[in-house]
Order: structure tokens, then C-alpha cells, then sequence
């Protein structure tokens, strides 16, 4: 449909209701002949109805429009098809999705309480049950981690039984042994005063023995609670010479000599007390545990940014079976010969845990009949600093 610029049609290719030599008020229309492009698209029952007008301009200004009408019954059809095809396509995808979701979710639920069974009965002390571990994602490193930490917890918790278990055994002996002793006394009229004087004697010795296993228990709980200590530069040698002159009357009972090759300038930084403690205990079960006639060796050296601590005995040895147990609480290679050497199997021990608060390291080589050499190693004290204080973790 062609028009001039007050709207009458000059020219129609309609077929049916030609409006040439009619005016016309169509907003296309109108819209052109205002100088603005007009379009208007409408679908319904399968067609498309679309409407444009353009102006026709002249030295500047409007003279008429172009309308254009268009009645599309052939794209309608393919749009239904498509919408049907992609309404299709939605059902499909969200009922995918939905399905997966349900599975994924009750596969997470499962794993989920199969991890919270496994919490619930950790928390009720049952270690035995570790939490299921399927896949690679972050839900299986988690239960791994779990079990990881209830095989710690569980073998910590068997660490504390067995130990408050020993240590009852170990401090009911030598309140027994009193007990017996005392109701000797009470019981046996007109007992020789030197026989109660042996009684005594022994009830003395039994308090000692339980004095010192409770010093080295009560040792045993402040290195376990990490209690902060101070730190100094400890030069090692007086350190030693300070054990062999305590122990030497010790050694002379056994008759067992005692001999060190200490370097100079050997200094670490430590509690001067709890050096003191590792040597000591060091050089006392290498004197208790020896032969008659026998030596202790103590040698020290500086290695690099280390210093080197070695304890030989010549005694019986060590089996090798014993060797990998023999730093465990309450453990004696011969139980025998150390309830009669007064010892509790608390100090090596004790040597181990305060070597590795102070991140050294001790080592023992054994050979039966030849002897044992125990190493420690700890690094050098730095020059510059003298003092500070070792806090708990």
C-alpha cells in the first residue's frame, strides 16, 4: 500500500478489500508519515501477522508512506513444532535433573550418616567402627581424616589405660611390700629390735622406691601437659661431670669405672635441669645394668650444627626384639633384675620425651653380651641467643 502525505491511498495490492482511493488511519501509517519507521508483529492461532511503514521523503520532508501487510500461515506451524520441541526438551531436562538430584542427594545422605554413626559412636568411646570411605571427593578425605584421627584417639586411649593400669601395679607393690612388713612388726610378739630395725630398714627402702617412681610420674604429666619452661645456653660438660660425680659412689658399689672424653664448647639451648635428667638417667642404667668389672663410656662431640652425646655400658645387652618397645612407659627388658635395681621402667622413658621437646634425637645400638651404646643428638645453641622461654603448643 502506497500513500501520499495526508494518508490517501494512491496504490493497493490487496486482493480482497482494496482500500486504493481511500484514506486510511493505520498507526503504521501514521507513524511514517510523522517521519518515524512503524512495525507491529502479532502470532496467534498459528499465524503470523506482521505490519510495516517507512515514510517517502522528498527535498526533505514526508510526501507519503509504504505499508507493508504480511499474513504468514507457513512459519506458524514450524513455531508450534519448535515450542512443542523445546517444551518437550524442558520436561525431559528437568525431570533429568530432578532424578539425579534425588539420587545425588540420597547418596550424600547415606554417606552422611554413615560419617555421623561413626561421630556418634566415637563420641560414646566406640573406635572400632570407622566411617564408610567411598569416592575421591571432599566427603571421603573427610571420613578418612575421621578414621585417621579415631585410630590416634583409640591408640592414645589404649596408651593411658595400659599406663594407668601399670602405674597402679607399680605403686601397689611397694605399698604391699610395707603393708607386709608393718603388720610383721605388729604381729610377731617380742620380735628383736634388730630384726624390727630390718624391717624398718626395708620399709625406708620401699618409701624411697615409691618417692622416686611418684617424682618421675609426676615428671612423666608436666612433659606430656607441655609446661612451659625457660631456656638458657647450657654448655654440656660440667652438666656430665656434675652426673658422674653424683653416680661415682654408685659406680664404686658396683664396681663398675666410669670414664668421659667431653669436647669443649659443647652448648645447647635447654632447661638445664632437664639435661641434666637425660644424662643422669642415662648413665645410671648404664651403671645399675652392668658387670661387675665393667665401664661406662660417656663421649661427646660436636657433628656439624649438632652436638653428640653417647652412653656405652659393657653389660648384657639388649635382645633385639626388646629394642623397638624399650622407650615405652613401664617397659623392662628383664623385670627381674630391675625391681631389684629399684627400677619402674618410667626412665628411658623420660629421656626419650625430653629429648624430643627440645627437637633431639636418641638412638640405641645393642649387641648381646657386648654391651649398649645410647645416642643422643640435639642442635648446636645458637651464639646469638642466650635465654628465652619454651612455651606449650
Amino acid at each position: 500500500m502506497v500513500t501520499d502525505a495526508a494518508g490517501f491511498v494512491l496504490y493497493d495490492t490487496a486482493l480482497t478489500d482494496n482500500a486504493a482511493g481511500r484514506y486510511v488511519l493505520y498507526r503504521e501509517i501514521y507513524a511514517a508519515l510523522n517521519e518515524m519507521d512503524g512495525f507491529w508483529s502479532k502470532f496467534s492461532q498459528g499465524v503470523f501477522q506482521s505490519k510495516a511503514a517507512v515514510p517517502v521523503m522528498s527535498r526533505g520532508r514526508v510526501i507519503g508512506a509504504v505499508y507493508l501487510c504480511e499474513y504468514d500461515t507457513v512459519q506458524g506451524p514450524l513455531l508450534l513444532s519448535f515450542q512443542s520441541v523445546v517444551a518437550n526438551l524442558s520436561v525431559g531436562a528437568a525431570t533429568a535433573v530432578l532424578l539425579i538430584s534425588l539420587i545425588v542427594s540420597s547418596v550424600l545422605t547415606r554417606r552422611m550418616a554413615g560419617l555421623l554413626r561413626a561421630i556418634r559412636l566415637a563420641r560414646e568411646g566406640e573406635y572400632s567402627h570407622p566411617a564408610p570411605v567411598r569416592g575421591k571427593d571432599e566427603l571421603a578425605e573427610l571420613a578418612k581424616e575421621f578414621n585417621e584421627l579415631t585410630v590416634r584417639i583409640q591408640h592414645t586411649d589404649e596408651l593411658r589405660r595400659q599406663f594407668v593400669s601399670d602405674a597402679s601395679h607399680e605403686l601397689k607393690t611397694p605399698l604391699a611390700s610395707m603393708r607386709l612388713l608393718a603388720d610383721s612388726i605388729l604381729l610377731t610378739e617380742d620380735m628383736p629390735l634388730s630384726e624390727v630395725r630390718e624391717f624398718v630398714g626395708d620399709i625406708g627402702d620401699e618409701i624411697d622406691r615409691l618417692s622416686r617412681m611418684t617424682e618421675k610420674l609426676m615428671l612423666l604429666t608436666r612433659l606430656d601437659a607441655r609446661v612451659s619452661v625457660e631456656l638458657w645456653r647450657v654448655e654440656l660438660a660440667p652438666l656430665i661431670m656434675r652426673a658422674r660425680n653424683m653416680l661415682e659412689p654408685l659406680a664404686r658399689q658396683a664396681d663398675v669405672a666410669i670414664q668421659c672424653e667431653l669436647d669443649d664448647g659443647c652448648a645447647i639451648t635447654a632447661n638445664r635441669d632437664d639435661i641434666y635428667q637425660i644424662v643422669f638417667n642415662l648413665m645410671e642404667n648404664a651403671i645399675k645394668y652392668n658387670h661387675p668389672h665393667g665401664r661406662v663410656s660417656v663421649y661427646m662431640y660436636r657433628q656439624e650444627s649438632n652436638v653428640v652425646i653417647h652412653v656405652d655400658d659393657t653389660g648384657a645387652g639388649i635382645p633385639e626384639s626388646d629394642l623397638p618397645r624399650l622407650f615405652e612407659r613401664f617397659y623392662r627388658v628383664d623385670k627381674a633384675r630391675a625391681r631389684l635395681a629399684g627400677g619402674a621402667g618410667l626412665g628411658l622413658s623420660i629421656v626419650r620425651d625430653i629429648v624430643e621437646r627440645y627437637d633431639g634425637s636418641i638412638t640405641i645400638k645393642s649387641e648381646i653380651d657386648k654391651g649398649s651404646r645410647f645416642t643422643v643428638m640435639f642442635p648446636r645453641a645458637d651464639l646469638k641467643h642466650s635465654d628465652y622461654t619454651l612455651m606449650a603448643p
